[in-house]
């Protein structure tokens, strides 16, 4: 962690005196998730072995700690992460540590590190300015917080909750590391909640939306909210953007200042009393990639391909492995489009979704279940990359992704 110096092992310390102590709640939970990765061979974005790893499987190992005791809560986990073409990496993680306090009748504070996410949404959550969490992951592991001090105020309808994010830190080139006020307000009115938030920082300078959630009836919600950043950031390829070489001696993919824009997200949900269920959202994220950014990078890319025998391999391989990076990015483009179905019984949750997006006819399908049990949990999920021939998520280098995970609470 940045920021303070020595926070590291005051937290680590606190912890240890935290699960050592007679009184409070403690869980200790062991979590086994192997999950595998189809290569699309023939993706102009590919690149073989060995410059890339395979990284066809993996298994990551957790036993995650929480303990809880009034208003203090602590988190950690002690991961074993083994990758294919890797070296297995240990490591220790400090989810949360953080102290929940009263100030008075309905005002309270918190300090340390905690998961903290805003606003409405499934798939993207716009207003969620202080966790910035990815939301289309598959089988994420648990969520590391933010370090922060926030003052709380609170009613039976509304409440006001003001955070510094990420205290003591100085100028960051990430979103994660960025620090910055922020300030979140709730209101239920007419039924209807609202939510509002604003945001100072030096990364985005000044952040302000607005969200709602309405229930209608007992089975329907409709949900909307849309978040103005005065500066975006947007990750692109710089010899893409700027014609001329057609190989870098290092990574081309950097960020640039997007200017002002807008996020937005709407969204239906139908509940039957059945168990199924189902969503329908759409989201616009201005940081995300234009369909006229990936077709100069598609176009780059083929005229790399073209070197081959003119140039050596590994300078053109180095370049698409750069570039492929592209794909990693939480949202490809900046309009989606998801349906979900869902289908819950008893010890049972399953669904079936499509992201889609509409710009190049991109399609993600996603398939899941797990069973819960008294001390054991068990989950299983699929995900196929493809749609169009042309579109950005069928140019991906990864087709495919698969995983199971069994949890088990000691």
């Amino acid at each position: 962690m940045k920021g303070f110096p020595g926070f590291r092992y005051a937290s680590s310390g606190l912890l240890l005196l935290a699960l050592n102590a007679a009184a409070g709640d403690f869980n200790a939970t062991l979590a086994l998730a192997p999950e595998w990765r189809g290569a699309a061979t023939g993706s102009a974005y590919y690149v073989a072995p060995p410059l890339v790893a395979p990284q066809h499987r993996a298994l990551r190992s957790d036993l995650e700690l929480r303990y809880r005791d009034g208003g203090l809560d602590a988190q950690a986990t002690l991961r074993n992460a083994a990758r294919e073409g890797a070296i297995p990496q240990q490591r220790g993680i400090l989810n949360q540590l953080y102290y929940d306090g009263e100030i008075a009748p309905g005002s309270g504070y918190t300090v340390g590190k905690k998961v903290l996410a805003w606003g409405v949404g499934f798939g993207f959550r716009p207003l969620d300015v202080v966790q910035h969490e990815n939301r289309r992951l598959l089988n994420p592991p648990p969520q590391e917080g933010v370090p922060l001090l926030a003052w709380q105020r609170y009613s039976g309808a509304t409440s006001l909750t003001v955070v510094w994010r990420n205290p003591g830190y100085g100028a960051a080139d990430n979103d994660r590391d960025d620090p910055g006020i922020a300030a979140n307000g709730y209101a239920l009115l007419g039924g209807n909640d609202f939510h509002g938030v604003a945001r100072a920082s030096r990364r985005h300078r000044l952040e302000a939306g607005l969200g709602f959630a309405r229930a209608v009836g007992e089975e329907w919600s409709l949900y909307a909210a849309a978040l103005y950043q005065q500066r975006g950031w947007r990750t692109l390829d710089a010899l893409a953007e700027n014609p001329g070489a057609l190989l870098a001696a290092t990574d081309p993919l950097r960020e640039s200042n997007a200017g002002p824009g807008f996020k937005g997200v709407a969204g239906a949900q139908w509940t039957g009393a059945s168990g199924f269920g189902v969503l329908l959202e759409g989201w616009y994220d201005h940081e995300a990639w234009t369909r006229a950014d990936w077709q100069r990078l598609d176009t780059l890319t083929a005229s790399r391909r073209a070197l081959a025998g003119k140039m050596p391999a590994e300078w053109i391989n180095a370049n698409l492995a750069w570039s492929s990076r592209a794909f990693t990015l939480p949202n490809l483009l900046r309009e989606n489009l998801l349906l979900r179905i869902s289908y819950d019984a008893e010890n049972w949750k399953t669904y079936l979704e499509w992201l889609s997006t509409p710009r190049d006819g991109g399609l993600v399908t996603s398939i899941g279940a797990a069973w819960q049990g008294a001390s054991q949990r068990v989950g299983f999920g699929l995900r196929r990359l493809g749609g169009a021939a042309d579109s950005a998520y069928a140019h991906s280098p990864q087709s495919s992704m698969a995983f199971v995970e069994w949890r088990y609470a000691l």
